[in-house]
């Protein structure tokens, strides 16, 4: 992407990006988020008018808990003055129906022609909303910030950042539009986002405090899912609206504005090894298909090569790549007979993987407890995620080990780990209930 599944259900919407993808700008809602991401008539309307609204700290410990955050105590923000240099905006909207994206990059739904903490996996809960979602969870370099979307406090989504170890929140965004999919720049200075403020869904980026908000790209068509390149110089992300009428994948250079499609696929995510200029994304096996399997392409002088598909399912869509910090590995979603679905959302069960770059070492992270989608690899080697497993989809991370680590599938009439590898074939079947069919 990724508006909810609602992003995959919020992100199945920013999983399906804007539907995959705009929808992948998505919780389990959004995971089905944003991914809930594009529903309505497609629009480009724009407005003149603007406002802005200044971030607001919330929490029991919003005044002690942020000692490294900016601080955001003083006199209140001006309202916005045209011709003001260094002052932040945001275009207001119109009531103009803006279209939902979910994880398959379905527009509006339409086809294109509490766990303890710790235990067995050392899952760990950092949100608490029993209002509405979280979703699109990232988390900054150093490990200690984390950045995600969530409809806590409005039926659009709107952007927060909080500490993984605290419970105080900073909301960065407020306004009437969707502000989705947040990614902290490599230097972890700068956030970019993907928002329907402007009439359709385009990317921005801002600063931490949420000020200095700058649009990247506009146009009618539909952008999303941004990812920052190891560099910090440009963005990678995918977009729906062109000749095509595919999702696409596409880079900006963030100084010149310079775009450059590369190929087709949703949701992209580079690769932070500066050794490698690599993107995962996703792509549909086949066009129109929610069927999704993991990919990646070495850009070489601004053209993809060396386009490998990663992993594949026989009975499950991948969806939401995220690279590890060394960008040796790969955590993905996936989503069990991804076409049945139930009050707008995947009715198969849905949970993390993990997988080598290569395509090997493949291994359920989750496991299969309620809804489990939209991962992010910390710098800590834990692995975020958006979950229901305690009643509401908020944001949970686990903990993962070295590759040697993991006990591999025995022979034939052994027993098997739960998380067993399925030996290298990649066209396995995700199991769907009991953890022992993944090993089957």
């Amino acid at each position: 992407m990724m508006a909810p599944i609602r992003t995959v259900g919020g992100w199945l919407a920013g999983m399906a990006a804007v539907a995959l993808a705009g929808m992948l700008a998505t919780g389990c809602a959004r995971v089905n988020a944003v991914w809930d991401a594009a529903t309505g008539p497609m629009s480009s309307a724009k407005t003149e008018k603007a406002i802005y609204t200044a971030p607001v700290a919330q929490g029991d410990e919003a005044s002690s808990d942020y000692a490294p955050m900016p601080d955001f105590k003083g006199s209140p923000v001006p309202a916005y003055q045209p011709n003001q240099p260094g002052q932040a905006f945001q275009p207001a909207l119109e009531p103009a129906k803006i279209p939902v994206i979910n994880v398959f990059g379905e527009l509006d739904g339409r086809e294109f022609k509490t766990l303890p903490e710790g235990g067995d996996y050392g899952f760990q809960q950092h949100t608490f909303t029993d209002e509405g979602y979280d979703s699109d969870i990232a988390i900054d370099p150093t490990g200690k910030l984390m950045v995600f979307a969530s409809t806590r406090h409005a039926e659009k989504t709107d952007i927060y950042l909080q500490r993984v170890d605290g419970t105080s929140v900073t909301q960065l965004t407020n306004d009437p539009a969707d502000d989705a999919q947040p990614v902290f720049s490599p230097d972890g200075r700068t956030i970019a986002f993907a928002s329907t403020r402007a009439g359709s869904w385009d990317l921005y980026t801002m600063d931490l405090d949420g000020r200095s908000v700058t649009q990247v790209t506009s146009g009618p068509s539909q952008d999303m899912h941004p990812s920052f390149s190891p560099d910090g110089k440009f963005l990678a992300y995918c977009s729906i609206g062109g000749k095509s009428g595919q999702w696409e994948l596409w880079i900006v250079n963030l100084v010149t504005r310079e775009k450059q499609m590369i190929g087709y696929g949703l949701f992209p995510t580079w690769c932070p090894d500066r050794g490698v200029n690599r993107i995962a994304f996703q792509r549909a096996r086949q066009r129109g298909s929610r069927w999704f399997s993991l990919w990646t392409l070495d850009l070489v002088e601004g053209e993809a090569r060396k386009i490998t598909e990663v992993a594949v399912s026989s009975n499950a869509a991948i969806v939401s790549p995220s690279w590890s910090p060394d960008g040796k590995r790969l955590a993905f979603s996936t989503i069990v007979e991804p076409a049945q679905m139930s009050k707008g959302k995947p009715r198969g069960q849905q949970d993390v993987w993990m997988v080598d770059a290569d395509g090997g070492n493949r291994h359920r992270l989750s496991d299969g407890t309620g809804i489990n989608l939209a991962p992010c690899w910390a710098s800590d080697g834990r692995v975020y995620f958006i979950s229901d497993r305690g009643g509401h989809e908020n944001i949970w991370s686990a903990r993962t080990e070295p590759a040697a680590n993991w006990p591999m599938a025995a022979k034939k009439g052994k027993e098997r780990s739960p998380n067993a590898s399925t030996g290298g074939d990649l066209r396995t079947t995700v199991g769907s209930g009991d953890p022992s069919e993944l090993a089957k």
